[in-house]
């Protein structure tokens, strides 16, 4: 995307921008995440071939009697999943931990990209990718600790919901008033839950750009994302960018693992669960690593004036570096 315009976007414009970035520099960004993604698959293949059963197995479960043959083959076979627990457990650290050197040096592909128009070779990438990797990997686990104390209260008020629910049947009280009531909490607290996620993960994203398009260490990241997507007029913003993310991700999660699960079970080729589920990871990836670099800079350049700040600069139809 060269000669890139900097002003401020609407939500629309984000998403539109972000789809056309990836699609334009499909293959340095596709090349740079199967790098490590590719990997993972063939390793969790091998090594918990099991998995791409799980979803067969269920339905396998659900769909036969509780006391007959194909219902103790189903137990069986989920018996075998649950004892590759281990081997999974591993995999999926040694995942986080390569995640953070992938998610930098794409990270720096996109940006460079969307700054310059030239996307960098993939050993510039990876060299970016490994320097940012202490700085990622102290900000995911701030970011995960913070997560999992707003987590805390949330689950708190869920008991006291369920208590409530069952005081007001114990009062006797009509069993359509209970069902209305609990529905309507449940929902309240799914939203707010969906509000103070997309606000904390948008903003864990953002502090991970930062470290790669701006180079400050962990705790100048976490601050400086805080700022900028929490003051009155951005806060949300952060959180309808959040839950765009979310739409994306889930919305294309969900039929990979079905596309995924039936060509497994029609197949009976384990290779074939992995095979569409990993080429789904890289383009959900792409996509969303795409949109998170115009975001940040989008708010950049509300907060900041970026865009002002690339017009005094000799070569104003090239935006700053994010």
């Amino acid at each position: 995307m060269q000669n890139t315009e900097l002003r401020p976007l609407g939500a629309g414009e984000l998403l539109d921008r972000a789809v056309t970035l990836f699609v334009q520099r499909f293959v340095p960004i596709v090349i740079v995440i199967a790098i490590t993604i590719v990997p993972l698959f063939v390793l969790q293949a091998i090594l918990t071939p099991e998995s791409a059963h799980v979803f067969n197995d269920w339905g396998r479960l659900l769909a036969s009697s509780p006391n007959g043959a194909p219902s103790r083959d189903a137990l069986a076979d989920l018996a075998r999943i649950n004892a590759s627990l281990a081997p999974a457990f591993g995999i999926g650290l040694l995942a986080v931990l390569l995640r953070l050197l992938m998610w930098s040096a794409i990270v720096f592909v996109i940006a460079t990209a969307y700054r310059t128009g030239v996307a960098p070779t993939v050993r510039d990438a990876y060299v970016v990718g490994v320097n940012c990797w202490p700085a990622q990997a102290l900000v995911g686990l701030a970011f995960a600790v913070v997560g999992g104390m707003c987590f805390v209260p949330f689950m708190l008020v869920y008991v006291v919901i369920i208590m409530m629910i069952v005081g007001l049947s114990l009062l006797q009280v009509g069993p359509v008033v209970v069902g209305v009531f609990a529905i309507i909490l449940i929902l309240a607290l799914l939203a707010a839950v969906a509000i103070v996620g997309a606000f904390l993960y948008m903003t864990y994203e953002v502090a991970a750009v930062y470290i790669v398009t701006e180079r400050p260490n962990a705790v100048e990241a976490i601050t400086v994302a805080i700022r900028r997507n929490g003051s009155r007029d951005m806060w949300w913003r952060t959180v309808v960018a959040g839950l765009i993310v979310l739409a994306i991700t889930q919305g294309g999660l969900l039929p990979l693992l079905v596309v995924g699960a039936f060509l497994t079970a029609v197949t009976h080729i384990d290779a074939a669960y992995f095979a569409v589920f990993g080429t789904g990871t890289i383009l959900l990836d792409g996509l969303v690593a795409a949109f998170m670099v115009v975001y940040a800079t989008d708010v950049r350049v509300r907060r900041e004036g970026l865009d002002l700040y690339a017009l005094t600069q000799p070569d104003a139809a090239q935006p700053v570096p994010g």
